[in-house]
This record gives C-alpha cells, structure tokens and sequence, in this order.
C-alpha cells in the first residue's frame, strides 16, 4: 500500500487536476479540437498519476500545461478557478487523501474503520448533550474526539479506539465550579 506522503502529493495533484480540466471543459464544450487536447492532457496525467508508484513529475507536466492553456486563453475569465489559500488547499487535499487512502484499504478494514467511527460520533455526541458539562471539560472533549478522528483518518484503528476510551473518561469528571465565559 502507498505511503501517507504519496497518497498526499497524488491527492494534491489530483485535486489541482479535476478543478482545471473541469474549468477548461467548460470552456472549450463547443470546440472539438479543443476537446480531445484536453482528453490527451488528462488522460496523459490519469496514467502518469495511476502508475505504480504514480509518476508525479510527469502529472505535474501535464498540469502545468492546462494551468498554461488556462492563463493563456482564459486568464480574465471570471469562473476561472484560483489557487486555494493553503488553509483552504490542504483542506481540500485532505478529503481527497482520505478518498484515496479508504479506496486503498482491504474492505473488511473500511469497514472496521466504519465502525469506529460511528462509534466515535455517537459517543461524542453524547458527551456533548450531557447537561452542566463543565466548558474545560466540553474542550477536552472536543480534543480528544479531533485526535480520535485523526487516528482514523490515519488508518490506526487501535489508537482512535484508544482515544474514544479516554474521551470518554474525560467526558465522565465530574463538572468544576468555574465556567469558562
């Protein structure tokens, strides 16, 4: 199976991929020679990224070639997408990671994966709702559930369970005097 790091560059290449091509495909839909060069640049980076290990280089040629057509012809374009922020750009990565990463595990994985996290979502939500919880200890709460839900998206299926356990400890302390305001 693929490393963590390669399954991000190939997310963050892919992501940068699907947001240009479908711009451009929206641009040349009534131009046929437009078209099938841009079938032959995505499929040329489709193959380059599916490779095993995927040919990130040769990916990224081809996606600096669309994001030239795209700055070429269509640069005052008011649809035309920009670079995300980099907040916002791993963010978008990180979904596409997470797609990549569930598609690469054994199915008996995903599902045990499935069960975590509902498991993780219903106790959460449960901990939330209890009346009089302390504002420290809703922010542990909170905390604890982020890094279950990290071991998740990392495939550790023993420490997000780990982690479910222990939010629910904190969760169970008793509610302190101070409130936080």
């Amino acid at each position: 199976m693929a490393g963590l790091y390669e399954i991000w560059q190939r997310a963050e290449v892919s992501r940068r991929l699907d947001v240009l091509s479908g711009f451009i495909a929206m641009c040349v839909a009534g131009d046929g020679e437009a078209r099938r060069r841009l079938a032959q640049l995505v499929a040329g980076a489709d193959a380059a990224l599916s490779a095993t290990p995927p040919d990130l280089v040769v990916t990224s040629e081809y996606l600096d070639e669309l994001v030239w057509w795209a700055d070429t012809e269509w640069a005052d374009h008011p649809y035309r997408p920009v670079e995300a922020r980099p907040d916002e750009a791993d963010r978008q990565t990180r979904d596409c990671a997470k797609d990549l990463r569930h598609a690469a595990l054994p199915v008996r994985v995903r599902d045990e994966m499935g069960r975590i996290e509902l498991s993780l979502e219903v106790r959460f939500l449960a901990l939330c709702r209890q009346p009089g919880l302390d504002c420290r200890i809703r922010q542990d709460v909170f905390y604890v559930a982020g890094r279950a839900a990290m071991a998740l998206d990392l495939g550790h299926l023993e420490a997000a369970e780990r982690e479910i356990r222990r939010m629910e400890q904190v969760g169970s302390v008793e509610p302190r005097e101070s409130r936080c305001g």
